[in-house]
């Protein structure tokens, strides 16, 4: 009788230094939790395995990303913590291969990676699609793939030379090709799920993003299912195939145990392990990645600026649905960069209102986290209005006519940054009728007219939304005219370092742009 564990972490998002939703706990107490997990004496052999998006995401990765421009020290630390097996995530081309293939580059563990190709050799772009391990006898087969839905997301540049196969057909391809030469085999993929894991109802539109469903339900022979990309914490049998996905930023680490005997899997437990279990840092995995992890703290200590704004409301829901001198101020810093008609953007978490007063750069990081650049699309008055259809289905009412955020965008995984705030144009808006019918009129603020249906007219809006992300069909279809070189978070610090009270003046008093009728 032999037992096999498997250890998986997966969208650590290099939070190295504290994670958002607990700041008293970073991925160093991960890492402490994860040599202890690995050093059990009851476990014959233990693989650990990491599902990508680690070079990206946090105060640290904006560091290495925008002033050193390298995520090795990531590299680093995943190789103190001895990693067997590695998988890329989505964010992984945020930067373009510069950044990630270097990181890739020097990972001691392998790579997996099935699905994402060389355009030129049509071999995995790095690492293999697949290993078997032979232990003690017992065949273990293990896949690695991620969603194919990258290009959708990402720009052109950041993965030219790179085709994405259909995660889908990859995995029914080499499950079919390892079933009859394995004793257990096992899927790890950088995806989630598109449907309920219970009912099977779809949870979300079928883009092909998330396929794990699908997985389970059509493709027989799985042994262990690991998943990622969603944040989501799972660990339950679907379809009979345990299944874990370990939540975000190295929250909680995926456990699954195999008793094998007698050519049998006897038994095939999971857990999700909290990294709060644990007080201790690994100081080894510190060690690793100096010397940037205090250098980075002394950059984003440092003051940016002052913010004149003034606080509306700490209401999150009234700032979205009504407006905020914080996604104001963006817009408007957006609309003088482009030259274009109209803007948007979103607020992206509940720390928007603390904008406010002096600024250093880890608060800004904290407000907005993400690196995105501008983007100019051209798009018709009509496409416009098809656009703030599907934008506000983020709204919805509730049987006492409440506005509330349609449960759509919070579960299985919250979507609050699909909805976007929009700067230039008035909105006239009727919930209460069906969606697809709601936008009454839109106003050029400019002229006090309506829009023109058969005009087209210039958005400035993130990378991220110019190319679909979101699944807006009119901005995957919509012209690209220029993208900046210039990022939304080094707009905001310029705005920090030259304050022009006028422009203030007009942030915070001029925010809201959504007109509500009965």
């Amino acid at each position: 009788m032999k037992t096999i564990r498997f250890l998986m972490t997966s969208d650590t998002h290099a939070q190295w230094l504290e994670h958002p939703d607990h700041p008293d706990h970073s991925l160093l107490n991960t890492a402490y939790l994860m040599k202890q997990l690995q050093s059990d004496p009851s476990v014959d052999l233990t693989l650990t395995i990491d599902l990508g998006d680690f070079i990206q995401g946090s105060s640290m990765a904006t560091y290495t990303s925008t002033i050193t421009h390298d995520a090795r020290p990531y590299a680093r630390a995943l190789n103190a913590m001895n990693y067997d097996y590695h998988l890329f995530g989505n964010h992984e081309f945020n930067f373009g291969p510069d950044y990630y293939r270097p990181a890739y580059e020097n990972l001691k563990g392998k790579i997996l990676c099935a699905n994402i190709l060389d355009q030129a050799t049509q071999s995995s772009l790095m690492g293999c699609p697949y290993e078997i391990i032979d232990f003690e006898g017992i065949k273990i087969g293990i896949i690695g793939v991620t969603t194919h839905y990258i290009p959708n997301w990402e720009l052109p540049e950041h993965y030219q030379g790179v085709d994405f196969l259909d995660a889908f057909e990859t995995v029914k391809h080499y499950v079919s090709l390892l079933r009859p030469q394995v004793d257990l085999l096992v899927v790890a993929y950088h995806g989630g799920f598109e449907s309920d894991l219970e009912t099977g109802q779809a949870t979300e539109e079928d883009t092909g993003e998330n396929q794990g469903y699908h997985m389970l339900s059509q493709i027989p022979g799985i042994d262990l299912f690991l998943s990622g990309h969603q944040h989501r914490q799972i660990c339950q049998k679907v379809n009979g195939v345990l299944t874990l996905q370990p939540g975000y930023g190295g929250e909680k680490i995926a456990s699954a145990k195999i008793v094998y005997d007698d050519g049998q899997i006897k038994q095939l437990d999971g857990e999700l392990i909290d990294f709060r279990s644990v007080s201790q840092e690994s100081a080894a995995v510190k060690s690793a990645l100096e010397p940037e992890y205090e250098d980075s703290q002394a950059w984003l200590n440092q003051v940016l600026g002052h913010s004149l704004m003034q606080n509306s409301t700490q209401d999150i829901l009234k700032a979205r649905s009504q407006g905020h001198p914080f996604a104001e101020m963006i817009n408007q810093l957006l609309l003088k960069e482009t030259d274009a008609d109209f803007s948007g953007v979103s607020l992206l978490n509940e720390h928007f209102f603390e904008f406010q007063g002096p600024i250093t750069r880890k608060q800004l990081l904290a407000i907005y986290p993400f690196y995105n650049l501008i983007a100019v699309v051209e798009v018709s008055g009509a496409d416009l209005y098809k656009i703030m259809e599907q934008n506000l289905n983020y709204f919805m009412l509730d049987e006492a006519g409440n506005l509330i955020v349609n449960p759509a965008y919070i579960e299985p995984k919250a979507q609050h940054f699909n909805y976007d705030l929009y700067s230039g144009f008035t909105c006239q808006v009727n919930l209460s009728q069906p969606v697809g019918q709601r936008v009454q009129k839109i106003i050029d603020e400019r002229t006090n007219e309506a829009i023109d249906l058969d005009k087209v007219y210039r958005l400035a809006v993130t990378q991220y939304r110019a190319v679909g992300g979101g699944n807006y069909p009119q901005y995957r279809e919509a012209p690209i005219i220029t993208i900046s070189s210039v990022d939304i978070q080094s707009l905001i610090q310029d705005a920090l370092a030259n304050p022009e009270k006028q422009d203030w003046d007009q942030i915070n008093q001029h925010y809201g742009h959504l007109i509500y009728i009965n």
